[in-house]
Parts: C-alpha cells; structure tokens; sequence
C-alpha cells in the first residue's frame, strides 16, 4: 500500500471515532430529554390521582400552589347605548345544484357512449 492510503484510513478512522463520539453524545441528550419528560408526565398523573382519590373519599381537592399574578385593569366606561348586531346574509346553495346537474349531464354522456356488449346473452336458453 502506498503512504497516502495508509493516510487516508487513518483520517477515516479518527473521522468515524468522532462521529460515533457525537451520536453517543446525541444519543445521552434524546434520552435525559425523555427522561425529563417521563417524569413531568408521571408528576401530571400522580397530582390527577390525589385529585381523584380526594373526590371519592369526600375531601376537598388540593389545591395546585401556582402563583397567579394579578394585574389591576383600568375600566373603560360603558356606553349606555344598546350595541346591535346585524345578523350575517345566509349564501344562497345555487352552486350546489349545477354541480348535482353537471354530475348527471356527465353521467348520461358516459351512457350514451357505451357500446353494446357482444356475444350471448347472460341467462338466456338459446345455446
């Protein structure tokens, strides 16, 4: 073998080393993703079941410590007018029927244009 050869396996050695290196890697971050989020599914399904089994034993629910934050809203003033909505027009379902009509107009073209079939009869006595 000559030099450059040797030299170039060598380079796609080191190459497929880091790359196995990289998908290990890639491999080790999917899976603590999925752990992660195993996790937080079975913590959705624990706090469900004390809910449930709060309800059946006649308990008040546990109640979730999320702060909410609260912001004070300015009222605007109300007009004293009463607001009237126009009722939207209904579309007319013309469209519908030509299509039902171009639907048969095809069809009875299609028959028409059928060629009669050959040869005996199905059923028929005359042999």
């Amino acid at each position: 073998m000559n030099s450059n050869r040797v030299e170039e396996i060598a380079a796609l050695r080191a190459q497929k080393k880091l790359d196995r290196a990289a998908e290990e890697e890639a491999n080790l971050a999917k899976a603590e993703a999925e752990k992660k989020a195993h996790e937080a599914s079975m913590a959705r399904i624990a706090k469900k079941m004390a809910r449930i089994a709060a309800e059946q034993s006649g308990e008040p629910a546990p109640v979730a410590e999320e702060p909410v934050a609260e912001e004070p809203v300015a009222e605007e003033p109300v007009a004293e007018e009463p607001v009237v909505e126009k009722p939207k027009p209904v579309a007319k379902k013309k469209a519908a029927k030509k299509k039902a009509a171009k639907k048969k107009a095809a069809k009875k073209a299609a028959a028409k244009t059928k060629s009669k079939p050959r040869g005996r009869p199905k059923g028929s006595k005359n042999r």
